[in-house]
């Protein structure tokens, strides 16, 4: 028995950006249809501070093996330049179960998570550019989104805010400018993406300005916060992934439907806007939101589709178990 192994660098090699965004959409329609797709997911404290572990399992009936991501996030890792998630994706056989494949889980996570936000921005934004894209940390994640972002989008300025750029301790990705405060970044950007942990909002509503797309990466548990509850007061339109999952486990939305400013029913899925079930922004002045909270189904359409683009172009190192 024998697997493939893909680097970070491999995997790049064999997806485009295009490539990384079409599978997220994909992994969007295949969530919100749920007949074709099995997946399970577990995740709990580490000893690090603020540390955690995570298993993510997930199969699509008739196009995947099974693939099962699992890894540590330790935030604290930023002070050390090293990246806050370590992981592995293991892919197995769809019929035999054998391992065929050990991908890098990290660049599969950074992918995945940001081209879930670029799949939404181009769904949700205004058609119109050149887009202002704001966007709030300096991480991998936020990187990712820079990157993709810029690809597949008309965008014609990059604003960032973290606070180490704010402190100089670190440097902007090329081309893009720092802003002074979160605060004047909402208020100059038309596209915003929170690339954070944050348990406290870093995005206020009383600085989004009208025709503004939000997408958040970092309010995937109860207790994180990246927008206020005057976001959802001022939202013209909600989506998420899956909204199920974001009305169980997603800080903002689980905060605007307790206090009333947010009916459940009023989390509409991604996947409509994608199908043409629903039509998404309707008038260049909404404000719209879209929460990505994470999906084992996005993990195994990324990485069986980098597998198999590995294997036709014999792509990687096979080593023997």
């Amino acid at each position: 028995m024998s697997v493939l192994v893909l680097s970070d660098a491999q995997i790049r090699a064999v997806l485009t950006a295009a490539d990384v965004v079409a599978a997220q959409d994909h992994a969007f329609l295949l969530a919100a249809g749920q007949d074709r797709v099995r997946s399970a997911h577990t995740h709990h404290a580490t000893y690090a501070p603020d540390g955690m572990a995570f298993v993510h399992s997930a199969v699509v009936g008739g196009e995947t093996g099974v693939a099962v991501k699992s890894g540590t996030q330790q935030p604290g890792n930023a002070e050390l330049g090293l990246p806050a998630v370590h992981a592995t994706v293991t892919l197995h056989d769809p019929g035999t179960g054998e391992p065929v494949a050990l991908l890098n889980g990290a660049t599969i996570t950074a992918l995945r998570t940001a081209g879930g936000l670029v799949s939404a921005a181009r769904a949700l934004a205004p058609a119109a550019g050149p887009h202002t894209l704001g966007v709030l940390g300096a991480g991998v994640q936020a990187a990712e989104v820079v990157r993709l972002t810029r690809a597949l989008l008309p965008v014609g300025r990059v604003l960032m805010w973290s606070p180490r750029l704010a402190a100089g301790a670190r440097r902007p990705l090329g081309g893009a400018e720092v802003a002074a405060s979160p605060r004047e970044l909402c208020e100059r950007s038309t596209v915003i993406a929170t690339c954070t942990l944050s348990r406290v909002p870093v995005v206020e509503g009383a600085w989004l300005r009208p025709g503004t797309t939000v997408l958040t990466m970092g309010s995937y548990a109860p207790d994180r916060r990246e927008l206020d509850l005057a976001c959802a007061e001022r939202a013209d339109l909600t989506y998420a992934d899956l909204p199920e999952q974001a009305l169980r486990g997603n800080g903002p939305i689980m905060e605007a439907v307790a206090s009333g400013v947010l009916a459940p029913e009023a989390v509409r899925p991604l996947a409509d806007v994608l199908s043409g079930a629903d039509p998404g922004r309707t008038r260049g002045d909404q404000v719209v939101l879209f929460h990505g909270n994470g999906l084992g189904v996005q993990d195994a359409v990324l990485a069986w589709r980098a597998y198999e683009r590995a294997r036709r172009s014999g792509t990687g190192v096979e080593v023997a178990l």
